[in-house]
C-alpha cells in the first residue's frame, strides 16, 4: 500500500513539474505576450529603438530572456509585433467612428478623412510617427514594416472606398489608388508640417480633411 502511495505521489510531482514547464495556459499566455508589448512599447517610445535592449524589455515586463526570445527572436521581430499591435488597436478605435457613415459618396469619404485626420492626432501615433523617421536611416526595416501595416493598409482601405462610391460613374476613376495616396499625402503632410510649430485644434483639423476632399473631388474629371 505504502509503495503504492509513494507511486502516485511520484506520478503527482512528474505531472505537476510538466504542467510547469510546459505550454502556459492560453490567459496566462496572453498576458504575458501583452506585458511584453506593453514594456517594448513603452521603452522604444522613451528611451528610442537602438537605446532599447531586448534584456530591458524582460525586464520591464517581468519575464525571463528566454521566454521573450521564445516569443521575438530579434529585436527587429518585437518592433514589428509592436508596430502591429499598436496599428491594430489604433484601426479598432478609428473604426468605432464609421458605425453611421452618411450614404453620398462624397460625404462618406469625408468623413473618413475626418477619422483619419483625427487618428493621426493620437500623440500615440505622433510619437510612432517620430521614432520610425529617426530611425529609418538605420533601421530601414523598421520603417517597411511600419509602412506595409500602417500606410499600406490605410490607403487599400480608402483604394476601396473610392471604387465603391464609383462604381455607378460612366468613367470610374482609371487609378483609384493614386486618388488615395493624393488624399493620403495631403492630410498626412499638412498635420506633419503644421504640428512642427504650432498646435493644431481638432475642430481646424477636421475642416482640413473636409476641404482636402473637396479639393479632390472637382479634379474628378482626372481621376
Amino acid at each position: 500500500m505504502e509503495k503504492a502511495d509513494a507511486g502516485e505521489a511520484k506520478a503527482a510531482g512528474q505531472h505537476a513539474a510538466a504542467r510547469r514547464t510546459g505550454r502556459p495556459p492560453n490567459k496566462k499566455a496572453g498576458q504575458i505576450d501583452e506585458a511584453i508589448l506593453t514594456a517594448a512599447r513603452d521603452l522604444f517610445l522613451s528611451t528610442g529603438y537602438e537605446a532599447t535592449s531586448m534584456e530591458a524589455v524582460a525586464q520591464a515586463a517581468a519575464v525571463s530572456k528566454r521566454t521573450l526570445y521564445a516569443r521575438h527572436p530579434t529585436k527587429e521581430a518585437l518592433m514589428k509585433a509592436v508596430v502591429e499591435d499598436r496599428v491594430q488597436r489604433w484601426s479598432s478605435d478609428a473604426s468605432a467612428g464609421n458605425a453611421d457613415l452618411p450614404e453620398p459618396f462624397p460625404d462618406r469619404l469625408k468623413r473618413h478623412a475626418q477619422i483619419l485626420m483625427e487618428s493621426l492626432g493620437n500623440p500615440e501615433v505622433a510619437q510612432f510617427d517620430r521614432l520610425i523617421l529617426t530611425t529609418a536611416s538605420r533601421f530601414p526595416e523598421i520603417a517597411q514594416s511600419f509602412y506595409q501595416i500602417g500606410y499600406r493598409y490605410e490607403l487599400q482601405f480608402l483604394t476601396s472606398e473610392i471604387v465603391a462610391g464609383t462604381k455607378d460613374d460612366l468613367a470610374p476613376p482609371v487609378d483609384p489608388e493614386r486618388v488615395a495616396r493624393q488624399l493620403l499625402s495631403m492630410i498626412q503632410g499638412w498635420r506633419r508640417t503644421e504640428e512642427t510649430i504650432r498646435e493644431v485644434s481638432r475642430e481646424e483639423a477636421a475642416r482640413f480633411a473636409a476641404d482636402a476632399v473637396d479639393v479632390l473631388l472637382r479634379g474628378r474629371e482626372s481621376w
